[in-house]
């Protein structure tokens, strides 16, 4: 099995997850394209189609020697089931509603993605793909965002893949470090589980949102929560709630615009409720975070 400096290899916590010879085609392909696999964000196993990567929304493949010019590595049904067993830990009971909703979450902070085939029942019976979301460490990242903003409840909104969930890992160290919060991360799909806890940090895992924010609120008296991809109208009810009592609240939601953002009913509400302070619109320039803010009404 290659072995790769981990510094210059995003993708090692994924290996535990892969088939051997999976972990080998990644490691070869490490070795050959260091810089672009230091910004792997994606790796995608799909059922008779190739073994990819995503880097900056690129999609990119290789052969079992890593080449990126070779004909690219077909995946067959043994890659797929020997993956989703490993993210499951051959127990797809215990995921079968994840797998309902369409991932696999690992202890390890890792989620995949999986595509799947089913019945009218909604009982999973096959699976087509497999996306493993790679978790990217980048310390400071959200120092520029607070500076901006001020220590204040925001949303951060951005398309898939820009960066809203490495930026709220650091905001939930930035917020203990820096400001010496008791925070609460309502992470339902072990997300935003760091490899280094903040000191002050509690963090709600599998949980739905909803169930974690008033858990927050009510048993770990919080003074800042965060949480990753709002969405439903329970969600928005229980920060509603928690807004009332002075807690800060940073969230992220798939959005590139406000007219974008406000078109959802449940970011309508949290608006109107006047629960956020600052809208913050991510975007990437050369690789790094940028972003634009919109005050509140």
């Amino acid at each position: 099995m290659i072995k790769i400096d981990d510094r210059k290899n995003t993708l090692y916590r994924a290996y535990p997850y892969l088939p051997g010879h999976i972990v080998t085609t990644l490691g070869l392909f490490c070795l050959k394209e260091p810089d672009m696999a230091e910004n792997v964000t994606e790796i995608r196993l799909r059922l008779g189609a190739a073994l990819s990567v995503s880097v900056s929304d690129k999609n990119v493949t290789f052969d079992p020697e890593g080449n990126i010019s070779g004909r690219p590595y077909i995946c067959t049904k043994s890659d797929i089931d020997t993956c989703a067993g490993l993210l499951s830990g051959n127990s797809f009971h215990s995921h079968e509603k994840e797998l309902e909703n369409g991932y696999i979450s690992t202890a390890g902070g890792l989620r995949a993605g999986v595509s799947t085939y089913g019945t009218y029942g909604g009982a999973v019976w096959g699976i087509d793909g497999i996306c493993i979301r790679i978790p990217h460490s980048v310390p400071g990242c959200s120092a520029r965002l607070f500076e901006s903003t001020g220590l204040c409840s925001m949303l951060i909104c951005s398309p898939p893949g820009v960066g809203k969930t490495t930026l709220l890992r650091d905001a939930a160290e930035r917020l203990c470090s820096v400001y010496g919060l008791r925070i609460a991360v309502c992470d339902e799909k072990y997300e935003l589980l760091p490899e280094k806890k903040p000191l002050f940090a509690d963090y709600i895992c599998g949980k739905s949102k909803a169930e974690a924010i008033a858990c927050a609120v009510r048993y770990m008296s919080a003074q800042a929560i965060i949480c990753d991809e709002l969405g439903g109208e329970d969600e928005a009810k229980q920060i509603m709630s928690a807004q009332s009592g002075g807690v800060i609240f940073i969230a992220t939601a798939h959005a590139d615009s406000m007219g974008s953002a406000l078109s959802r009913p449940s970011l309508r509400m949290l608006y109107d409720g006047g629960v956020f302070d600052k809208y913050v619109f991510l975007r990437r320039e050369n690789g790094k975070f940028g972003f634009d803010t919109v005050d509140a009404k």
